[in-house]
């Protein structure tokens, strides 16, 4: 199968969940010997190349003109599509929040190649709401029902595509990971550590989790605070920790390579995600289960008491002490601590798959490139 990817990050280069999914299905339909194209943005990044080959797939990056909201504006991607897309046997783009799948949308319906969109979160983290609350109903429903396919996480996210008037095929398939490399280390010592993984941003809450890790800090001195990623708030939350001092309890590590995470996770006690919304349960978390490392959540919509089990804990929205309370209370319940990690890997084994999420995928890919 001929398969042409709209992507507007792709990792390493642009650090993200979507842009590593697009990285790791990529690879392996490639490894299956389908036939996989990326079309993506150089997001500014001048240095990089227009035409790349790695991992057995081809890229293909176009100039940025403008950035608004985090929505990377590619022009040239229209030009692409239209030499590209008759070749091909299938467009499967990723997220309707996007330029590029909104062109690619649009072009799919003029020239004729089919096109699955994956829905990685109705909202953006990063645009205003009054813009989201004009896009969401207008091209971003344009952009979904011009697809003949529509894959989703969750069976609540599908309900919620249903009730904005989403009308294409939608087909639940659940995120997955790799637990060959996210796994148990014994070599790796586990410390006194709370974790957070994710952008700095508004919509990842990390703000929250400082305000608790400040409330427990007194009662649990051991205890430090790990914080992986970047984003605009880095200089707000260095801030915020200095204002409380606790500066020294906290490390910003910046972005590390997906080849570190399994180690940063295995040395933690504690993965915090005080995240505002998300497609399905955040990948980090699952990574972090992988390791056997307990979780603390926010309650968002996409995430119920089934998903979490006795896997961790899950909080209100915005609410710093309760956030505290649940992290306490692993901290203070060692032997059940490790029992919610151990808890977490098997709920990952059972749910998680990421070898059944790309198979589960391809033959759908498979299904409606063929009913052309």
């Amino acid at each position: 199968m001929q398969i042409l990817r709209v992507a507007s990050s792709l990792h390493p280069e642009k650090p993200g969940g979507v842009g590593l999914h697009v990285d790791q299905m990529s690879s392996m339909q490639s490894s299956m010997g389908h036939s996989v194209t990326i079309l993506t943005s150089d997001n500014g990044d001048r240095s990089l190349s227009k035409h790349e080959r790695r991992d057995g797939y081809k890229i293909i990056r176009h100039r940025e003109i403008v950035r608004p909201s985090g929505n990377s504006i590619i022009p040239g991607i229209t030009n692409s599509l239209r030499k590209l897309a008759p070749q091909h046997d299938v467009i499967h783009a990723h997220s309707h929040l996007y330029f590029s799948s909104n062109v690619a949308a649009a072009f799919s319906k003029v020239n004729g190649t089919p096109i699955a969109i994956t829905n990685h979160g109705l909202f953006s983290q990063t645009a205003p709401k009054l813009v989201q609350k004009a896009f969401i109903p207008t091209i971003a429903r344009l952009t979904l029902n011009a697809a003949e396919q529509v894959f989703c996480y969750t069976d609540l996210a599908k309900q919620e595509l249903r009730e904005r008037g989403v009308s294409s095929p939608v087909a639940v398939i659940p995120n997955g990971i790799d637990c060959e490399m996210f796994k148990p280390n014994p070599k790796v010592e586990t410390q006194d550590q709370l974790l957070f993984v994710g952008r700095l941003e508004r919509g990842k809450g990390p703000s929250y989790l400082i305000d608790a890790f400040n409330s427990i800090v007194d009662s649990h001195p051991q205890y430090s605070l790990k914080i992986v990623g970047y984003g605009s708030l880095e200089d707000d939350l260095k801030k915020q920790c200095e204002e409380y001092d606790i500066s020294d309890a906290v490390t910003f590590s910046g972005e590390l390579s997906y080849a570190e995470m399994p180690r940063v996770y295995n040395e933690s006690s504690i993965l915090a995600s005080p995240t505002l919304t998300e497609a399905a349960v955040p990948r980090v978390a699952m990574e972090a289960w992988a390791c056997e490392t307990p979780v603390v959540m926010s309650n968002i919509q996409e995430v119920s008491a089934e998903h979490v089990g006795d896997a961790g804990s899950l909080v209100p929205l915005r609410d710093a002490d309760a956030l505290a309370e649940a992290i306490e209370e692993l901290i203070e319940d060692g032997e059940c601590r490790v029992e919610a990690g151990k808890k977490g890997r098997q709920r990952v084994l059972e749910n998680h798959s990421w070898q059944h999420t790309v198979k589960q995928t391809t033959v759908t890919l498979e299904a409606i490139s063929n009913q052309q």
